[in-house]
């Protein structure tokens, strides 16, 4: 950071003054010493030229129109996103392709093409000494935290420009790599997020859908099972996550008989509605290339596994 300025600003809180009499023919005034509450307000410019104040980016953000303030995090752990890289960050598309990388398992090979999946949280409050710069009347935006949950990979149209797929058109990759940005620096306590991978049976498939389905009914389908609580799906791994960093789902182990038509990863936090800054995001996906490579740096990284 640069251009570090401090503005204090000084409240006072109380003034006496006596009342005026007169003594021997002279006037006495007394005035008490004042009561300063000293407030100070830090603001410095990044490297990228934006705004921080009191340790928060202030962003204006285009749609919606609103100010957002974002921590800054000065030290950011490698291959993770945070709320600022989409905000602020003027080179977002050569930081994904970067995560990426830096994310890249030993004995793997990063896919381009990449469509594996991640439920994507975006969480984020107001800090109490910002909302002096809101007007009256204007909303000050709170991104509540809350529940998600998605498909672990996606399918391709049958013949192009076609809505319906098949059974047989997922398009899968070895390994997945996604980010968490907790934001230890902001709390006293990090809430927890419990990750859960649950396999979704072929024969479910097959008596749901048959041969084909459209978009739309198979994203619909995933609320159904979710309101279920997953009663038809097969809860292979959970884990949970309580600070930043880089996570993997290894679908190689979890699928070795070929049981799962796909998979649906499920976020859940126990204070839902608690305003906290949180950002979650798929950062990676890959094919295994050495197995040998691969498993010694499963075993090396196993805290970072979710099916460990």
């Amino acid at each position: 950071m640069k251009k570090k300025t401090i503005v204090a600003l000084y409240v006072l809180m109380s003034v006496m003054t006596s009342a005026c009499g007169k003594t021997n023919g002279s006037a006495e005034e007394t005035l008490a010493e004042p009561d300063y509450i000293l407030q100070e307000y830090e603001t410095s410019t990044s490297d990228t030229g934006d705004t921080i104040i009191n340790g928060f980016y202030r962003v204006e953000n285009e749609n919606p129109k609103v100010t957002l303030f974002i921590p800054y995090v000065e030290n950011k752990k490698s291959g993770v996103f945070y709320l600022d890289d989409h905000s602020v960050n003027k080179k977002i598309n050569s930081l994904y392709k970067q995560n990426e990388l830096n994310n890249t398992p030993t004995g793997t090979a990063l896919q381009r093409s990449s469509n594996c999946n991640t439920p994507f949280i975006e969480a984020c409050t107001v800090p109490d000494f910002a909302r002096k710069y809101y007007k009256t009347g204007e909303t000050v935006p709170d991104w509540n935290l809350s529940d998600m949950a998605s498909y672990a990979f996606v399918y391709s149209a049958e013949n192009a420009g076609e809505s319906k797929s098949t059974s047989k058109t997922m398009i899968t990759e070895d390994v997945c790599a996604f980010s968490v940005a907790m934001y230890e620096e902001v709390y006293d306590e990090i809430p927890t997020m419990k990750v859960s991978v649950y396999g979704i049976p072929k024969s479910l498939f097959k008596d749901k859908f048959g041969k084909t389905f459209g978009s739309k009914e198979f994203l619909n389908y995933k609320d159904t099972l979710k309101k279920n609580n997953y009663k038809s799906c097969d809860l292979l791994c959970t884990k949970d996550i309580n600070q930043t960093g880089v996570y993997y789902i290894d679908y190689t182990q979890l699928n070795k008989k070929g049981d799962y038509i796909n998979y649906i990863i499920d976020y859940h936090f126990e204070n839902i509605g608690e305003k906290v800054y949180l950002l979650t995001e798929k950062s990676g996906g890959y094919n295994i290339t050495n197995n040998e490579l691969f498993n010694q740096w499963k075993t090396e990284h196993a805290e970072q596994l979710i099916n460990n």
